[in-house]
């Protein structure tokens, strides 16, 4: 759009609607990695229990997720009142849970990957992944999460460092990217990104937030929950869950630790060659009185 004499706005003109699997899927990782957490935790309890817990002991087990010591004390001491005395601090189980706690555990994950952060010029936002995971599960209960195509990375040929500071630009349809000379080829670059909001509203990217929450869950929480320490690695990133007569046991010895992201590697690789393959394309130009 040339709305002042000799000067491009490159502008949105239209944006592509998100795919409703891509909220599904990211809402059922979430689910699955939440229920995990609360299944190994039920497990232990009754473990430690010594007989089959009853009906109102069952509905109160579930793991517990505090951001602040205060509130998790009244919380499981109301739980030992219950009869539930495997929740106090000084037994097996109660001790674990207290260690995983945010307000005890410093681990955090990124919105971005600290190489990204670094070439953008930003600062990622942090998030310790357990709160980030009851987070997004809460509200996964009462809404949709939300997946958005709002959001791209501009890199301006001839002023790359500048448009690329900039980070994971907002838009919407007539957002103005950049502004161009008239008459001079300038390459402007926009690489939209599909992205969720966290329950902050911060935008992240789906994989990697997915994958920073799994790895502090398999590698962090299941093992400290199950046997006291953290053990990377432990449990395979993907096992074959198909209907081949194996049992639990068997699939898990002959699971793989390769994560998702690099399994989907060749085909992300395979997306961007095709990607750059394509020839530069040519924005319709319109005046303003148009």
């Amino acid at each position: 759009m040339e709305r002042t004499p000799g000067i491009y706005d490159v502008e949105v003109a239209s944006i592509r609607p998100v795919p409703p699997v891509a909220g599904m899927l990211f809402s059922e990782a979430v689910h699955h990695m939440r229920s995990a957490v609360d299944n190994v935790g039920f497990y232990v309890a009754e473990q430690e229990h010594g007989q089959p817990l009853g009906p109102q002991q069952e509905r109160a087990v579930s793991m517990l997720v505090y951001d602040e010591a205060s509130p998790y004390e009244r919380k499981w001491k109301g739980l030992v009142r219950q009869g539930l005395a495997m929740f106090d601090p000084r037994a097996t189980l109660g001790k674990r849970v207290e260690s995983l706690q945010p307000f005890n555990d410093p681990t955090s994950i990124g919105s971005l990957s600290p190489i990204l952060a670094y070439v953008m010029g930003v600062e990622a936002a942090q998030a310790q992944p357990l709160a980030l995971l009851r987070d997004y599960s809460n509200a996964d209960k009462h809404r949709a999460l939300r997946a958005t195509a709002g959001h791209t990375l501009v890199q301006r040929y001839d002023d790359w460092q500048r448009s690329v500071s900039q980070g994971m630009r907002q838009m919407e349809v007539g957002t103005v990217l950049e502004q161009v000379t008239k008459g001079v080829l300038t390459p402007v670059e926009v690489s939209p990104a599909l992205l969720v909001h966290r329950p902050d509203g911060t935008p992240v990217a789906p994989g990697p937030e997915l994958d920073g929450m799994a790895r502090h869950v398999a590698d962090i929480v299941i093992p400290t929950l199950l046997r006291g320490i953290a053990l990377p690695d432990g449990i395979p990133a993907h096992i074959d869950l198909t209907d081949n007569g194996e049992t639990f046991a068997e699939r898990l010895a002959k699971g793989s630790t390769v994560r998702a992201h690099v399994r989907a590697r060749p085909v992300m690789e395979a997306a961007l060659i095709e990607a750059e393959e394509q020839h530069w394309r040519f924005p319709a130009i319109a005046d303003d009185e148009e």
